[in-house]
């Protein structure tokens, strides 16, 4: 957003930030999800409050998986347009928040707060450092495994927080991965599994086969070190 606001007049900045927003917003209300906020191009929601909702964690990553397919849609118009190529990443956690009218006596909002917040900003801000759009939690991913296809990514421990969590990168619908796209989430899996086996050699040769995955490409280098140096 900084980039690209940089080299924009406000007036276009403005009209960019409206046609993404409506767009993406248009998607999370659809999905029956209570938008919180926006905060410069960030958008917060949330689910299950002001009404109770079983399948909110199902609700949230088809929500996010659609705002990703219409972006891609849109990107090279909103290139033409704007002479820059708009991405978003996204980061989804299920647990307990306190939701309600928060502020001052004067001005207040409908919000949610807490640990289980907190943790989805850090989410969306840990895709870059693996090169991903939508990381989710590890409870998120729990309650949507019999309908999404996800992969575990890493076990990472976000500023803040003293217990390490799982976290995983959100692929698809089951049924609607395409299958050479499941079966490279297999080949990850497999090799994470020869990673955490301290067979470092034969994991970076199964990371190394996954071209063109930069998850993979991190693992295999990770691999390499651990190889030279055992931990």
């Amino acid at each position: 957003f900084t980039s690209i606001s940089e080299h924009l007049s406000p007036e276009q900045l403005v009209a960019l930030l409206n046609a993404y927003l409506s767009e993406m917003t248009d998607i999370i209300l659809d999905l029956g999800g209570t938008l919180d906020k926006y905060e410069g191009d960030a958008i917060i929601a949330f689910w299950n409050a002001p009404v109770d909702q079983p399948d909110h964690a199902l609700r949230a990553c088809r929500a996010a998986l659609r705002c990703q397919k219409r972006l891609a849609e849109r990107r090279e118009e909103l290139r033409r347009a704007y002479g820059h190529e708009v991405r978003m990443r996204v980061g989804l956690n299920s647990g307990p928040a306190v939701v309600g009218n928060m502020g001052s006596e004067r001005r207040f909002d409908y919000t949610a707060m807490g640990d289980t917040m907190n943790l989805a900003s850090r989410l969306e801000g840990a895709g870059k450092l693996y090169g991903t759009w939508i990381l989710i939690g590890e409870e998120t991913e729990r309650r949507v495994r019999d309908a999404v296809l996800a992969r575990e990514v890493d076990l990472i421990r976000v500023v803040g927080k003293e217990q390490p969590v799982r976290i995983f990168e959100l692929v698809g619908e089951k049924g609607e991965v395409p299958a050479e796209d499941a079966e490279r989430v297999a080949g990850f899996g497999r090799a994470l599994a020869s990673y955490r086996a301290r067979r470092f050699a034969e994991a970076e040769a199964a990371f190394a086969s996954l071209a063109g995955d930069p998850v993979a490409a991190l693992y295999a280098e990770r691999a390499r070190g651990a190889a030279a140096a055992p931990p």
